[in-house]
């Protein structure tokens, strides 16, 4: 049970009740959520933790992307990391804390001439979500450049992990399995020449402008790459660009991206997502895997 007061005089001002998860997902849809929270202390945490010890389902997001809400919403916390926001830089390294979405590490690191992360340039999203998701791009992983990260694990304790202490796979990490909240990772970088790191950010970025529908709310891609194929080409191969339902559709500019053209309810995208599934099963006998996370009650 959620104890509205006990929040209150936790989080104060930065509690919010009854939030329409159209305002903070990057889909644009979906139905109430119970509580919002914007944590910012190691404390703030441990209070989450113990509600979601007691019952109370905790799910920590950052920019709002790779996720599906439901449109029937959500009856536990969502907390919103975007207060752990901190960039350190020392010694070829870079500390991030969880919040900082990965657009703000890239203008750190051309303001700082520091390169590395440029493989990271149009990924949406923040720090933590790329860790527990192993996000990555043009070959490259994030996992790639991780030196350790410091998180609270599902026993309530704050550990620190080095990189091989870890399991990395693509767009996966066992952080996801035992990991209850990431705080921060520290990162490799070196230093460069800022205008050779711009040009590889433009150069990546102008790729992405012409191959993915950034005009549109979408949540990223929507399946993972299966072994030795693409999700996108499987599904434009099945015909299926422009597939639509209410007012979702697969992309015609990338077919693994579903769209909202303006009033979608995540029930229309689900109902793509299983289309999609079932006709890659069928054409292929592959099972395409979700990249977003449901939350809520999907049929």
């Amino acid at each position: 049970m959620i104890h509205k007061k006990q929040i209150e005089g936790i989080f104060g001002e930065r509690a919010v009740f009854n939030a329409s998860a159209r305002k903070f997902t990057t889909f644009k849809t979906g139905g109430s959520v119970a509580v919002i929270v914007f944590p910012s202390t190691e404390k703030e945490i441990d209070f989450l933790f113990d509600l979601n010890k007691d019952g109370v389902c905790v799910k920590f997001i950052g920019c709002g992307s790779n996720i599906l809400i439901s449109d029937d919403g959500f009856d536990g916390i969502i907390a919103i990391t975007r207060n752990f926001s901190s960039i350190e830089y020392s010694d070829n390294f870079l500390r991030i804390f969880s919040g900082v979405e990965l657009k703000k590490v890239l203008g750190f690191c051309v303001k700082n001439t520091l390169q590395n992360l440029e493989f990271l340039a149009g990924i949406p999203g923040t720090v933590g979500g790329s860790i527990i998701g192993n996000a990555g791009a043009n070959n490259k992983s994030i996992s790639d450049v991780i030196h350790s990260i410091r998180f609270l694990d599902k026993n309530g304790f704050w550990c620190e992990k080095r990189k091989d202490d870890i399991i990395w796979g693509y767009r996966y990490s066992d952080l996801r399995r035992y990991a209850f909240f990431v705080e921060w990772a520290r990162i490799s970088v070196e230093k460069g020449d800022r205008k050779i790191i711009k040009e590889n950010i433009k150069d990546i970025m102008k790729k992405r402008i012409q191959n993915q529908p950034l005009g549109y709310p979408s949540a990223g891609c929507v399946f993972k790459n299966p072994p030795g194929n693409f999700a996108g080409m499987l599904i434009e191969n099945s015909g299926l660009k422009g597939f639509r339902i209410g007012e979702a559709e697969v992309s015609n500019k990338h077919a693994n991206f579903i769209i909202n053209l303006g009033n979608a309810t995540s029930l229309d995208i689900w109902k793509i997502m299983v289309h999609i599934q079932s006709t890659i099963k069928k054409k292929y006998n592959i099972d395409l895997e979700p990249e977003i996370e449901l939350i809520g009650r999907f049929p």
